[in-house]
This record gives structure tokens, C-alpha cells and sequence, in this order.
């Protein structure tokens, strides 16, 4: 459903006047008559949301028609959203109740095998690694409930994957360099760098960014250890 105020730049509240104006300005704005032609197309679609906008809010029976269904169509919506969240809380409550049963079984187990010894550092890490166990399924039915929705997800960026990365990227380095000191490999490497104008520039922007890394690094050490 349009919202023909966001349509005219007004507020729901504005008065008949204050809709006269806004019209008149935005069909000033976007009439295509004043619009090159690559923008006519455009702008026609453009006025002919305005048109249509000012010919229900200009009306007074057709604005008032309009904000009830306006009102009911945002109550929907809301509703809608409500029933969402009350569906997903469900899913969570469901989850965390089996988890709980799981948590029950794996403590008594716990208390059963380790009563003689008093482990609380060992019951606490248990009970810590099954809350984020509980954590990650909860986020990821999370995650499952609004992608099935259409929504996407962005996740938020952590250490471990961090750590993922530089791991990758020490296991590329590693291969490069067993390629390079390859006899064979290297002379196809070099063959390839000399040959390719553009694989060549990045190459050496890179080799002197790390130069220049190293330098200074040996210059701050230097300078500590000098002295």
C-alpha cells in the first residue's frame, strides 16, 4: 500500500493547504516536460504517484478513507510482527527446554562422577561450554526463522574467525613460498611475473609495502637497543 504522504513530503497531520503547496512544488520538480529524455520515463511514473496522491489527500472523504486504511493496513503489519516474535520466542523457549533436559542429564553425570573430588573448576566449564552450545542453536534457529523470510543475515565478525583467516592466509604464504624455491615452479613463476605488466606492478607495490613494514620495524628496534 502506497503512503501517499511520504509520496507529497508531508506529515499525516499537514492541512490542505500545506498539501496544495507540497504538490505544487514536487510537480514542479519532477514534470517531465523539464526532464531530458533519458529521465522522462522516470519522471512520468513519478507524477503519476504525485497525481495520485493529491487527488485522495486533497479530498476530504477520500483522505479519511485513505487514513483508515492506512491505520488498519499499519495494525496488520504490527500484528504480523507480533505474531513473529511471539513465534520465534516459542521456537526459543522449545530449544532452551531441551537443552535444559540435556544440561539435567549432563550434570548429574557430572556431580555423579566427580562428587568424590569436588571438581567445581570442571562442572563450571561443562556448564559454561553447554550454555554456549544453548547460545549458538538459539542464534542460529535465529538466524534459520528470518532467512526463511527473506531477510538477509549479517554475522558479526569474531576472533576465532579472525583467527580463521590469518591461518588461511599463513597456509597460502607457506605454498607461494614452497613455489617460488621450487626450482621448476619458479622459473614459471618469474617467467610469468616478467611477462605480465600488471601482475608485476602489484607484486612490487606489495614487496615494498613489506620492505617498508620491515624497515620500520628494524629502525624502532634499533633505536631501542641502540641506545
Amino acid at each position: 500500500m502506497a503512503n501517499y504522504y511520504e509520496i507529497l513530503e508531508v506529515s499525516e497531520k499537514a492541512s490542505k493547504e500545506v498539501i496544495e503547496k507540497a504538490y505544487r512544488v514536487l510537480a514542479k520538480k519532477y514534470h517531465p516536460d523539464g526532464k531530458p529524455q533519458e529521465e522522462k520515463f522516470e519522471a512520468e511514473n513519478k507524477m503519476k504517484q504525485i497525481n495520485e496522491a493529491y487527488d485522495i489527500l486533497s479530498d476530504p472523504e477520500k483522505r479519511r478513507q485513505y487514513d483508515m486504511e492506512l491505520q488498519k493496513k499499519r495494525q496488520e503489519e504490527e500484528n504480523k510482527k507480533r505474531k513473529e516474535q511471539e513465534i520465534l520466542q516459542e521456537t526459543y523457549e522449545r530449544m532452551l527446554q531441551g537443552e535444559n533436559q540435556n544440561t539435567e542429564v549432563k550434570q548429574s553425570q557430572v556431580n555423579g562422577n566427580y562428587s568424590n573430588t569436588s571438581n567445581e573448576k570442571y562442572k563450571m566449564e561443562t556448564a559454561k561450554a553447554i550454555n554456549e552450545q544453548i547460545q549458538r542453536a538459539y542464534r542460529q534457529a535465529y538466524n534459520d526463522y528470518w532467512k526463511s523470510r527473506g531477510y538477509k543475515i549479517k554475522e558479526k565478525w569474531t576472533w576465532k574467525k579472525t583467527k580463521e583467516l590469518i591461518k588461511v592466509l599463513l597456509i597460502i604464504l607457506l605454498i607461494i613460498l614452497f613455489l617460488w624455491f621450487f626450482p621448476p615452479t619458479h622459473e614459471l613463476l618469474v617467467s610469468f611475473y616478467e611477462d605480465n605488466f600488471l601482475v608485476k606492478a602489484i607484486v612490487d607495490i606489495i614487496v615494498n609495502i613489506v620492505k617498508g613494514i620491515g624497515m620500520g620495524i628494524y629502525q624502532f628496534i634499533m633505536k631501542i637497543f641502540g641506545n
